[in-house]
């Protein structure tokens, strides 16, 4: 190097030079590589005095043109953006592949007037992020990288010139951690930061948190015929407009799904009603599928909802391998919101399934609260199909997760259905997850577990006067029952006597009146005449003579049944109040008034005996009397009970509960009648 007068350097690292041929080198690794170099003075500006050139961004383009469903998100984030100190940064959060990217960089695009610089930060990583702000630095004062020696040095000048500047946005894309970003945001007190992450907690400190939702069904759908760009799908085609309706469906209305599922079909010239077949028949090559790089709306082929949930369950499971254990097990539940309490089922470690639930809520894999936790539609049906090329999706672990799914809802089914009232509500929380994990399951899978979740499922539902519900649950436990435990098993015919009450109730006669038969027929040969089993088959027959009209059939058998019911379990069990009450209701039938409100009277008495005054079976009974004291002309009697029955069935059951509609029926038939009674003409 030559010596040039009066060229001094200023301090460590510093080289002085007016011209230089070659390399100069600062002892450090730093160097100036150039075979001429003339530094001028902006070369050593202070960050303050360097002003950013207009315009001065590096946004991305918007890796697919339709951007549609997102006014709303777009207005709160815009607010959020614009109240409050610049201190407090907004950070959308959400699913991978709710669209939080292409929301942050809409915004971004939208505002480049009111920021400069804009730069974009892909913050996954402490590097990544230091990077991004090395490069800002670069494009701010493309000298600056002469007086810096590696990228921290270069992010720290960057950092400098923000706080020293106004007007300003990061975007930190795909945030993995808020410790990540406090030591970059947390010194600047001008500008804004807008930040992006699939992580939902531990915000607080740092940023003002807007959950991403799915997009609406019709934006969906928008969304899908815009990119597909097909011409023969009109809004006058409404069968094709429904095809793409049941795939937005199917694919949970997710922004990223809808957008490889339609540049899937675009790229394959693939009908709706093909592409949806194929999403069905061949669930997991289509969840990975994705058009090559290039083809519209989708610019990386690695870009899939299969591939981002891989990534984010590769980090969870090494933190906390039970949070994938508990997402592939409720995947074959609902979408519903799961009790938290069901998934301490699977571990007697309270504590770790209480992180595990936090820990896939943070990545936001679930949506937990202090009750519940739900998981989105599509996470479940990606988790629950088996792929080879995905290790948290190999095909034993999937059996071994649906047979814990069964297993666990087994386990948090309430005791006794039909008079458990304090159980009913959990019933009425759980039965979504029945209906889902059931219609996941084939019948040629049912276990044990599938059979006895079955069977107190067809009783609740007679409860609830579901009874085509519950027809259909009884036959699949007589089925199950029957294959798995032989023909003759005391709980097969239990789940046979349930199908024919069923039946019965739902008015299938024709069935019902074979399979009650054949079960007090079965009941005596395997278990005896006196057995408790045996005593409800015949109390089941009974009651079905009565609806057919055979009343002296009935009452022998009424008869017969309350003698056998109070010599083996005692006149107040509950089978016995049971007994009673039908064959009260025998006599009714039979025009035998006296003796049936006699009979109902002594009834009610042993139910708010031994039950309780508001007890769903002493509501019954309770009915059954004023019912009877109608027929007999004792109105007032009869209203003032129907009125009572009525004001409890709405405590107990809701206003729109059929058990409450029937009382509301019987209340207004005992009214019309007392004033037929006492109307014109009558004696």
């Amino acid at each position: 190097m030559t010596e040039t007068p009066g060229v001094a350097a200023s301090g460590a690292r510093a080289a002085a030079a007016a011209t230089n041929y070659g390399i100069i080198s600062t002892g450090d690794g730093a160097t100036i590589d150039s075979r001429t170099v003339h530094l001028p003075a902006e070369a050593f500006t202070a960050p303050a005095e360097v002003v950013a050139a207009g315009g001065l961004t590096n946004l991305p383009a918007p890796h697919s043109p339709v951007f549609v469903g997102r006014r709303a998100d777009m207005a709160e984030l815009s607010a959020a953006m614009s109240d409050g100190p610049p201190t407090t940064p907004a950070v959308v959060h959400g699913l991978g592949g709710m669209g939080k990217s292409t929301l942050a960089l809409h915004f971004a695009h939208h505002h480049r007037s009111r920021y400069n610089p804009i730069w974009w930060i892909p913050a996954e990583t402490p590097s990544s992020i230091t990077h991004a702000l090395a490069d800002l630095a670069a494009w701010l004062n493309p000298y600056a990288h002469l007086t810096t020696g590696n990228s921290a040095e270069g992010a720290a000048w960057a950092l400098n010139w923000l706080q020293t500047h106004e007007g300003w946005l990061l975007v930190f894309d795909n945030a993995e951690s808020p410790g990540d970003l406090e030591s970059v945001i947390g010194p600047l007190t001008t500008g804004r930061h807008l930040i992006t992450s699939r992580r939902s907690t531990g915000w607080h400190r740092l940023a003002k948190p807007l959950a991403l939702r799915t997009l609406p069904s019709e934006a969906a759908v928008d969304m899908l015929t815009r990119i597909i760009e097909a011409d023969d799908i009109e809004e006058s085609d409404a069968s094709s407009a429904a095809v793409l309706e049941r795939i937005a469906a199917e694919l949970g209305h997710l922004p990223l799904a809808m957008e490889q599922a339609a540049a899937y079909m675009q790229y394959t010239a693939l009908t709706p009603d093909a592409y949806l077949e194929r999403l069905r028949r061949y669930p997991a090559r289509m969840f990975a599928a994705s058009a090559p790089t290039g083809a519209v709306g989708e610019s990386d082929n690695h870009r899939t909802v299969a591939r981002i949930w891989q990534l984010s369950l590769r980090a969870i499971t090494a933190e906390a391998p039970l949070a994938g254990e508990i997402l592939r097990t409720f995947a074959w539940f609902s979408s519903e919101p799961v009790p938290r309490d069901v998934a301490h089922a699977l571990h007697a470690d309270p504590i770790m399934v209480d992180e595990a639930l936090a820990l896939l809520h943070t990545y936001s894999m679930i949506t937990l609260t202090r009750r519940t936790f739900t998981i989105h539609r599509l996470v479940r049906a990606v988790t629950r199909t088996p792929d080879p090329a995905d290790p948290h999706r190999a095909a034993d672990a999937i059996v071994r997760a649906q047979q814990q799914a069964e297993q666990v809802l087994r386990r948090s089914l309430p005791d006794d259905p039909l008079s458990n009232v304090a159980g009913w509500a959990r019933w009425r929380s759980l039965l979504p997850h029945i209906h889902a994990l059931t219609d996941l399951i084939s019948p040629e899978q049912d276990t044990e577990d599938t059979a006895a979740i079955c069977l107190p499922t067809s009783v609740f539902l007679q409860r609830e006067g579901h009874f085509d519900l519950a027809v259909g649950y009884a036959e699949r436990a007589v089925t199950a029952f029957g294959e798995l435990r032989g023909p003759d098993d005391p709980i097969t015919f239990a789940a046979r006597s349930f199908l024919a009450s069923a039946l019965r109730a739902a008015g299938d006669l024709e069935r019902a009146v074979p399979l009650h038969l054949r079960n007090l027929a079965d009941c005596e040969r395997v278990l005896g005449p006196g057995h408790p089993d045996t005593l409800v088959a015949r109390s089941n027959l009974a009651y079905l003579h009565a609806l057919k009209g055979d009343v002296r059939d009935a009452l022998e058998l009424h008869r017969r049944n309350l003698a056998d019911y109070a010599r083996t379990l005692g006149p107040d069990h509950p089978h016995t109040l049971n007994a009673r009450a039908n064959l009260a209701s025998s006599y009714r039938s039979a025009g035998d008034l006296a003796r049936a409100v006699e009979l109902h009277d002594q009834s009610l008495t042993d139910h708010e005996r031994v039950l309780g005054p508001t007890h769903p079976e002493t509501l019954t009974a309770r009915s059954n009397l004023a019912y009877a004291l109608q027929l007999a002309g004792e109105f007032d009697r009869a209203i003032a009970l129907h009125e009572r029955v009525l004001a409890d069935r709405e405590r107990v059951f809701g206003p729109s509960h059929p058990h409450t509609e029937l009382a509301r029926q019987l209340l207004t038939g005992a009214q019309e009648a007392q004033q037929a009674r006492s109307g014109p003409g009558a004696d």
